[in-house]
């Protein structure tokens, strides 16, 4: 895909994340049939290396998240996270201030939102077999389409549809690679 390189920061089990900024998000792993899924389909886009199933929106310096999960999407505390290992995307250090704004002003319209399970459909089925079956629900979000779309809001380019992302396409675009490990922390 191609795009600014940015810094990020892995962070092991057990340890907390700091200097979280509006605009930044995170990637991790998580466990169940739809991250499995979501596993599925982005080793088959991307190779074995892509190993990230969620990713979420940091829209305060205290590191509240606003979130897709299946239940919806939510605020949560960075802190949830900590028993697991996740990654920090600074994407916020290539955003304006006003930028930064648009992005979680996004994102919080969002809270309480249903879970775009049609569009997790659609995925599927366009990973499956190359169609592009758009079906969802208006303003109903997956985890990597609701970053994406932030991300769009604040002004950067997300290389592609945010309807048909995956958090490894963030990863791949931002980073420039989706491997399960993701950077070392800095020291």
């Amino acid at each position: 895909m191609g795009a600014a390189r940015v810094e990020s920061e892995r962070y092991g089990t057990g340890e907390a994340a700091g200097d979280c900024r509006p605009g930044d998000f995170l990637l991790t792993h998580r466990s169940g049939v739809i991250p499995r899924l979501i596993r599925l389909g982005e080793r088959r886009r991307y190779g074995a290396g892509a190993q990230w199933s969620h990713c979420a929106l940091v829209v305060a310096g205290d590191g509240t998240l606003v979130e897709a999960e299946t239940r919806g999407v939510s605020r949560s505390p960075l802190e949830k996270y900590r028993p697991r290992e996740y990654t920090v995307v600074r994407t916020s250090r290539l955003l304006s201030p006003e930028g930064a704004g648009a992005a979680t002003a996004y994102a919080e319209r969002q809270v309480g939102q249903a879970f775009g399970f049609l569009v997790m459909f659609s995925v599927a089925v366009w990973l499956a077999t190359g169609i592009r079956l758009e079906l969802r629900r208006r303003d109903h979000q997956i985890c990597s389409g609701l970053v994406a779309r932030a991300l769009q809001e604040g002004g950067l380019d997300v290389g592609g549809d945010p309807t048909f992302m995956l958090p490894a396409d963030l990863a791949d675009r931002f980073l420039g690679y989706t491997d399960a490990r993701g950077p070392r922390r800095r020291t």
